[in-house]
């Protein structure tokens, strides 16, 4: 649970950093597994082999951009889908810390809606141009969500960490190019936000945030949990599909108490429960019995993108 300290940051400056929220070995387990995944994805947009010739199932999960200037290669920058293709991240995604986080900010009946991994590659990773999340299609909304981001790796000045205009999630809609041609990539009160593998930024989807290139030896891979209020969601989408999108919180949650069985922390046990009873209550029956078939389809539900 976040401190009321947090949470008044959080509010005040559209971004909130959490320190060392996630231990050692969580951190290890998702970079081995994001390895594995780079390493197995196909080898350019839009083709379904690897490099091993072996067929890549849903290849369209994986995106590139060009590895230079010159367009000569190109380098995984982004990967749709985490859940559905890794065990590891749906654990991540069920645990109690982490979701008692969400609902600190978002209620307890918060809805997610979209996950990706971002990932920078030495040398050459890409930019992501100065932006808010979303389409604003729903309109100007001073609450469209929040972004947990989880640093695998150190994330630094010099490897394109994040950068932010502290406040600006209190502007709107913000006309972005108008201000990046006034002030070129550099915009008047944006910050480097630097942090260390295992920790957490947290920022509002109206934040102003981008990220320069990457040019440094170092990897940088961020692993992207979104999620709305409820309130946010009402309305825009039909009650069905916010139904089938939460259920993967409870089978998140399912999964993470598979793999971790035994909590003796009384802190922990007791997180565990109330987080547990937060999500399970309202939809566990439904996700206890499903096959393995009908848990795809629910880590495939399309994503509830305003």
């Amino acid at each position: 649970m976040l401190t009321p300290t947090q949470i008044r940051h959080y509010r005040q400056n559209g971004f909130l950093v959490l320190e060392r929220f996630f231990e050692d070995s969580q951190i290890q387990a998702l970079r081995r597994e994001l390895a594995q995944m780079i390493d197995s994805a196909p080898t350019i947009y839009n083709n379904k082999k690897n490099r091993y010739g072996q067929t890549v199932e849903h290849a369209s999960d994986f995106s590139f951009t060009l590895q230079n200037p010159e367009g000569v290669g190109q380098v995984i920058n982004r990967i749709s889908n985490p859940l559905a293709r890794s065990e590891v991240v749906l654990r991540t995604y069920g645990h109690p810390k982490l979701l008692q986080a969400v609902a600190s900010l978002c209620g307890s009946d918060f809805v997610p809606f979209a996950e990706s991994v971002v990932i920078k590659a030495a040398h050459y990773g890409a930019s992501f141009d100065w932006h808010q999340d979303g389409s604003f299609k729903t309109g100007v909304q001073p609450e469209r969500g929040v972004n947990f981001g989880i640093y695998l790796y150190p994330s630094t000045v010099e490897n394109g960490c994040l950068q932010v205009i502290p406040k600006s999630h209190q502007w709107g809609q913000v006309d972005l190019k108008s201000m990046v041609e006034t002030h070129g990539s550099r915009l008047p009160d944006s910050i480097p936000v630097p942090v260390n593998a295992s920790d957490i930024i947290v920022h509002n989807r109206n934040l102003v945030h981008g990220s320069f290139t990457n040019y440094s030896a170092d990897l940088r891979i961020t692993v992207y949990f979104g999620y709305h209020h409820r309130q946010t969601v009402a309305g825009v989408f039909t009650s069905d599909h916010v139904y089938q999108r939460e259920k993967v919180v409870a089978l998140a949650i399912q999964r993470w108490a598979e793999f971790e069985p035994v909590i003796e922390d009384k802190d922990k046990l007791a997180l565990a429960t109330e987080v547990s009873t937060l999500a399970l209550n309202r939809f566990h029956s439904v996700v206890r019995h499903l096959s393995a078939e009908e848990e795809a389809e629910i880590l495939r539900v399309p994503p509830l993108a305003i």
